[in-house]
């Protein structure tokens, strides 16, 4: 269930998205322009070599990884309810950030004159150096961890068809799939990934179908909607929507045609929405809410005979497709880093050969997942925690608003500093929301100050005043000093301080991930 997780790892928008260009128009510092699709002139403009079909489906393979099959045991204790809205709200979060990085790639593009601009030379051209070196260290972290665990997963399937050793399938599974991705003619690769994304659709109406024969209704509504719960499912849900690697990419071969990509964005980002929440209405129909069974063990086991084997081998198809799908966006974020990092170095000649970017991108999560992929995963759990929330909630909002207070520049998301603002907001909540560190920290400094400042102060205050003071009074101040406050600062802190201590057998040290450690993994 570790290694389902780790791979799981704009409605409000779209008329303004979507609506034809002659129409629209941006207010802009107090200026009021027509702007035109595509953001970027005509004349520079890279033209368009993908179906606005293609870019949907890269975008809903990238998002579907085989971990949505763990899904439900993240979301099952908030209410089929509660965490159907949650996925919704996180879907337009997610789509927001999305066109953020659109907006960000266009304007990158525009200023550098170059078409094939990647997400770091993005964030390099809009925030800084500075920036662009921590976010491209855990881009590229990132990136290679989750190919490691795609490669990985996807060649112990491979392994397991037909009897070969792990890592045999690991080494034909990189070399197979990213060498057909980084060599295969661009038309040829959008139409695999087109029929792998349609197989990930058919074997997951399969399992619909099959696993239906035990489906109850009335269990959809047995658990009451839970505010707590929901809300502790809001991280698991945002990171479940992510494809924001491969935005530049899209964009790029869309020719930054806004209402492109924002079609693109939008229906592809909301197929996986939808397969989320039929997976997880199937699933809390079949099992018991509150069981702590593997979701699709219970599922198969829920039946029986030859509609078990079926949905069985629906299961292993799934996965299989839903990993190649998931591995081709994430190589396709990659090749983009990597050409970002040659680009700026003095070996910038090797920035346009495909074998060498290839090399680069396959070979170490190739080598990694034939040997330990272990030794990876538990320290994607910390950093995909911090670097999601960094990469595709706050740094997209950072780009966007530099960009808007710089330039006057098509906005590919309305709203202003307000939206941009929030996109922050929730993305810190995110962060905090899955590292318990924060919240116990929180319980430590309300037990040090609460009593300094409710008691301590303000009989200090008055003490000092100068008002006149029987002694009854001041005995009353010293008692609230001496004996209150330091009976509730000292019994308090020591207690958050416990709380802390204790927490550590539970879910490991204080940056550990809570929704990996008490949700996810059984």
């Amino acid at each position: 269930m570790n290694r389902q997780r780790i791979l799981l790892l704009a409605a409000a928008y779209a008329s303004h998205a979507l609506q034809s260009p002659s129409s629209r128009i941006v207010h802009h510092r107090g200026a009021v322009r027509q702007l035109a699709t595509p953001v970027v002139d005509a004349a520079e403009a890279p033209a368009a070599d993908m179906s606005d079909a293609s870019a949907a489906a890269l975008i809903a393979g990238t998002t579907v990884g085989a971990g949505v099959l763990a899904l439900p045991a993240a979301t099952a204790g908030a209410g089929f309810a509660a965490s159907t809205g949650v996925l919704c709200c996180s879907w337009v979060f997610m789509a927001a950030a999305g066109l953020l990085v659109a907006e960000a790639a266009a304007a990158a593009s525009r200023r550098t004159g170059e078409a094939d601009v990647g997400f770091l030379a993005t964030v390099r051209e809009l925030l800084g150096d500075d920036v662009s070196r921590v976010t491209g260290a855990t881009y590229a972290f990132l990136h290679y961890a989750l190919l490691v665990a795609y490669a990985a997963q996807g060649g112990g399937l491979l392994a397991g068809a037909v009897g070969a050793p792990a890592a045999a399938g690991a080494l034909v599974f990189g070399a197979g799939v990213g060498g057909g991705v980084a060599f295969g003619p661009p038309k040829l690769v959008d139409k695999a990934n087109d029929a792998f994304c349609a197989v990930v659709a058919a074997s997951f109406v399969t399992l619909l179908v099959v696993g239906a024969g035990a489906f109850d209704a009335g269990r959809l509504m047995s658990t009451a909607p839970d505010a707590k719960a929901a809300f502790e499912a809001v991280p698991i849900s945002i990171l479940s929507l992510v494809y924001h690697n491969v935005i530049p990419t899209v964009s790029r071969r869309l020719g930054f045609d806004r209402a492109r990509i924002a079609r693109a964005v939008l229906l592809g980002s909301a197929f996986p929405l939808v397969m989320f929440i039929a997976w997880n209405a199937l699933v809390q129909g079949v099992v018991d809410a509150g069981s702590s069974a593997d979701p699709v063990a219970a599922l198969i086991a829920a039946e029986s005979g030859e509609a078990g084997a079926e949905l069985s081998v629906a299961v292993q198809i799934f996965s299989f497709s839903a990993v190649v799908t998931s591995f081709v966006g994430f190589y396709y974020g990659m090749r983009g880093y990597v050409k970002d990092v040659l680009v700026e170095s003095s070996a910038s000649g090797l920035a346009d050969d495909e074998r060498v970017l290839a090399a680069a991108v396959l070979v170490p999560p190739s080598i990694l997942a034939a040997t330990d992929p272990g030794l990876f995963l538990p320290a994607l759990d910390a950093a995909g925690t911090f670097g999601i929330t960094l990469l595709f909630g706050i740094i997209p909002a950072a780009c966007a608003w530099r960009l808007r207070k710089d330039e006057n520049s098509e906005i590919f998301v309305p709203g202003g500093a307000a939206v941009l603002a929030a996109m922050v907001a929730l993305s810190a909540f995110v962060f905090t929301g899955l590292i318990p560190f924060f919240g116990q920290m929180n319980s430590l400094i309300g037990a040090v100050f609460d009593p300094l400042l409710c008691f301590v102060l303000p009989s200090i205050m008055l003490y000092k005043s100068g008002l006149p003071m029987t002694p009854i009074d001041k005995a009353g101040a010293l008692f609230y000093v001496f004996v209150v406050g330091v009976f509730a600062w000292g019994p308090g802190t020591g207690v958050a301080i416990y709380s802390i201590a204790e927490s550590s057998d539970d879910v490991g040290g204080p940056f550990s991930c809570q929704c990996i450690a008490k949700q996810c993994s059984t």
